[in-house]
Order: C-alpha cells, then sequence, then structure tokens
C-alpha cells in the first residue's frame, strides 16, 4: 500500500464523519461538472510530494465549496459563515496533530496553512474557502 493513497483515503472518511457528509461528498481529485446539489462538496488536490532530509512532505489541498443558497440580503454571508467555521473546525482538527497514526504509523505531523482558492469564474453562486495540508512521513 502506499502512503499517499492510505493517507487519502483516510483523510476523505475523517472529513466526511467529522463535516457530517455523506461518503460521496468528498473525493479525491476536481470533479468534471459543476456542483449540482444544494450542500457542502470537499475535493482534495494533492501536491508534489517534496523529499526533506529524512522526511517526505505530502502537501495536498481541501477545497470547501457550497452551493449558494439565495438570502433575503442575496449575499450568501450566513453561508460564508458556516463554511468559514467548518475550515477552522478542519484547522484545529489536523494542525499539528497525528490523526490517521494507527492507521499510518510513518505519520509525524500535519501542518496547516491557507490555501489559496480555485475559482470558478462562471459560476459565482459558490462559496468556496480551502486549507492546505503538509503531511509530514518518515
Amino acid at each position: 500500500m502506499s502512503f499517499v493513497r492510505d493517507l487519502l483515503r483516510e483523510l476523505e472518511a475523517d472529513l466526511a464523519q467529522a463535516l457530517g457528509l455523506p461518503a460521496e461528498s468528498v473525493y479525491t481529485g476536481r470533479a468534471p461538472q459543476r456542483i449540482t446539489r444544494q450542500g457542502l462538496e470537499v475535493w482534495l488536490r494533492p501536491r508534489e510530494t517534496e523529499q526533506r532530509g529524512s522526511v517526505t512532505v505530502h502537501p495536498l489541498e481541501v477545497h470547501l465549496r457550497l452551493k449558494r443558497l439565495k438570502e433575503g440580503d442575496q449575499t450568501g454571508g450566513g453561508q460564508l459563515g458556516q463554511v468559514l467555521e467548518l475550515v477552522e473546525l478542519l484547522r484545529r482538527r489536523y494542525d499539528g496533530a497525528r490523526p490517521f497514526a494507527r492507521a499510518l504509523p510513518a505519520l509525524v505531523a500535519i501542518q496547516v496553512t491557507e490555501a489559496g482558492l480555485d475559482e470558478e469564474p462562471a459560476d459565482d453562486g459558490l462559496l468556496q474557502s480551502g486549507l492546505a495540508l503538509r503531511v509530514l512521513e518518515r
């Protein structure tokens, strides 16, 4: 088994559980179609692995996207607040932690930082935020 494949499997399951989402709402790789469901969707984008001495760094992005529902003021501000709260929940859950140590004994720790958003200019109805994870493997 590969560390990255196992990490992604564990992370997808943990994200779905932590955010109370159905498993199909959390996936690796960008779906080819736009969000059509009215709910939160989370997708992971692995980046190029880096070798730092005896530690391997596996960078990946966690993107949260929500199809905006029309509110009275048409801003989606309440929903954006919810998305940002979930991002903060994930930051606290993963930053400096070893959440999958039992399944991935080589996991040293996870560092969490802000992620740039992958904007979809054709669909301004999406509320988005995300995190960048640097997963350290020894």
